[in-house]
């Protein structure tokens, strides 16, 4: 087949394009490769890139690095054709998702070509109806595999045949349908339940204590309040088949003991789980489970409700010492900041670094102001600006150039008019798209222009308000740090600093605690923040703060 970029086969640059949604699919990403090799030998092409995604469903194209690549070197012009195994290792988006991601490939002129279906065009209305036809097709094997897969694993649900309900929680292996303890996590969890029900315990402790015995959580580097609870509060450990307390899926799910339509948009809502009591062995008794959800309610009940809050410098603020936020709370009544892994974590992760807010937002504000718009700081700015457009100004060449593209465009769309007419009926249409795509082109050319012949304007004159404007709005941030109410002095703040490192000092007290206090700090702003310098960096001392 002869390549519509030129006459012979073998200056045709394509990219073979390999996709497989799991690792039991039988058309493997070997076989996939062998066929298209063979397939490029046999039509001559030259293969200049592969592009590969595993294991990653055809529709779940953000996750698709390998075709978000390939998308990339399409408009760069490294390739002029895509050589895959089959129309749906492209993606099995419906028609309306399909344009989307597709796009950039037409525009650049680009074409598939499939061992399954031969060349596939996007270009006339006959190519793309053929396409959009096979393409629902794939996208509706998705819909129905979802809702297939839905309803079987539902029935099964009803019956209690697939392992402990859904995902098979630590502690627990799933083999075959029939459920298993595995001795070493188990103990883990008996060993949570049980420190979390002695006396003054709480899920932070039993993280420190977990963490200090050195004991590795399964899927993270250290334990947290936030990873102890799910653990307590999940009824599976004792025995119980537990299966559809929310109802997840990309296009079928389950609630309530029905199957139901899901779009992608649509947000996990709880629902009435279907349950099987004593359906395998149990990890934790019924009376210790139930006495750790009667603490876990207790504590939430007690739990004051907090008013909401804007701290100032929430996000900003980094632990010297592991590298970890410093996170908001109040301190006897008066907002501070405190390590964040250590106040989910324990001791054995890092230490009790604190600060309090208003005297650190103080220092920083001054640095900010001092540094950034002050008299002097605002005029090296100006003088920076100015430079800068001088430098962007568009050369007479540039314009000159523009110019003489568009006469010849002009032209071009001049004779292509007069052959329209003069062209046989069933060669007008042809030309009437060659007209429109030279009109779009010289309608560009002309808004680009239009463009620097503005910058050119101005960049010529004497009048700098755009700058004032700027300088001035400037010179009133500090006044807006001191004036402006929590919500705007944050977004001020956060518009210039990408973050504090606050570093501590640690002693032993004749007690045996240790007392932690802070020492210096590092203030690090984003780069358009110090005129075009590149990340500007202060060092603040703050020793007066306990």
């Amino acid at each position: 087949m002869a390549s519509r970029h030129s006459s012979k086969n073998d200056l045709v640059r394509v990219c073979l394009y390999l996709r497989m949604s799991s690792a039991s699919q039988e058309e493997s990403i070997d076989s996939q490769r062998a066929e298209l090799l063979a397939y490029a030998t046999k039509h001559g092409y030259k293969i200049v890139a592969e592009y590969l995604d595993e294991a990653i469903s055809g529709d779940d194209t953000e996750r698709r690095t390998g075709f978000l690549q390939m998308r990339t070197d399409a408009e760069s012009g490294k390739f002029d054709l895509i050589l895959a195994w089959d129309q749906d290792r492209l993606g099995r988006w419906d028609i309306l998702d399909g344009g989307y991601w597709l796009r950039p490939f037409r525009q650049a002129g680009i074409e598939l070509e499939t061992v399954g279906q031969g060349r596939i065009g996007w270009t006339d209305l006959t190519e793309q109806l053929v396409y959009s036809v096979t393409q629902m097709g794939k996208h509706q094997f998705l819909r129905d595999l979802s809702r297939n897969t839905t309803r079987g694993i539902l029935a099964s649900a009803k019956e209690g045949r697939v392992g402990t309900g859904g995902s098979t929680p630590l502690g627990y292996c799933s083999k075959d349908g029939k459920v298993s303890i595995v001795p070493s996590e188990a103990k883990i969890i008996r060993l949570i339940f049980r420190e979390y029900l002695k006396p003054g315990a709480s899920l932070r402790s039993v993280a420190g204590y977990l963490n200090k015995k050195r004991i590795k959580p399964p899927r993270a580097k250290i334990w947290r309040n936030s990873s102890i609870r799910p653990i307590l509060a999940r009824r599976k450990y004792t025995g119980t088949y537990v299966f559809g307390r929310s109802n997840t899926g990309r296009y079928f799910s389950t609630r309530d003991g029905e199957i139901i339509p899901r779009r992608k948009a649509d947000k996990t809502v709880s629902a009435e789980p279907i349950i099987h009591e004593n359906h395998f062995e149990a990890i934790i008794d019924q009376e210790t489970f139930d006495k750790a959800q009667a603490k876990l309610a207790e504590r939430k009940t007690k739990t004051a409700p907090r008013t909401a809050r804007q701290y100032l410098l929430s996000g900003l603020v980094q632990c010297g010492d592991c590298g970890g936020i410093l996170g908001g709370f109040l301190y006897s009544a008066v907002p501070a900041y405190r390590c964040r892994r250590h106040h989910e974590s324990g001791s054995a992760v890092c230490y009790f670094n604190s600060i309090k807010e208003a005297p650190l937002v103080e220092v920083v504000s001054r640095k900010i102001q001092d540094r950034y718009t002050s008299e002097a700081a605002l005029e090296r700015l100006r003088r920076k600006i100015v430079k800068a457009q001088e430098r962007s100004k568009p050369r007479p060449r540039d314009l000159s150039r523009l110019r003489k593209e568009i006469k010849s465009l002009d032209r071009k769309i001049s004779n292509g008019e007069d052959a329209v007419l003069d062209a046989p009926p069933s060669l007008r249409p042809g030309l009437y798209r060659k007209l429109e795509d030279l009109t779009t082109d010289r309608d560009r050319l002309k808004a680009e222009l239009l463009a620097l012949s503005g910058r050119e304007t101005r960049s010529n004159g004497t009048d700098h308000s755009e700058i004032d404007r700027a300088i001035e709005a400037l010179r009133e941030l500090g006044e807006a740090l001191s004036k402006a109410d929590p919500l705007e002095t944050k977004m001020l703040l956060a518009s210039i600093i990408t973050k504090i490192r606050l570093n501590f000092t640690h002693e032993k007290t004749p007690g045996g605690r240790t007392r932690n206090k802070f020492s210096h700090g590092t203030i690090h702003v984003r780069p358009d923040a110090g005129g075009g310098q590149g990340t500007q960096s202060d060092s603040t001392q703050l020793n007066t703060i306990g």
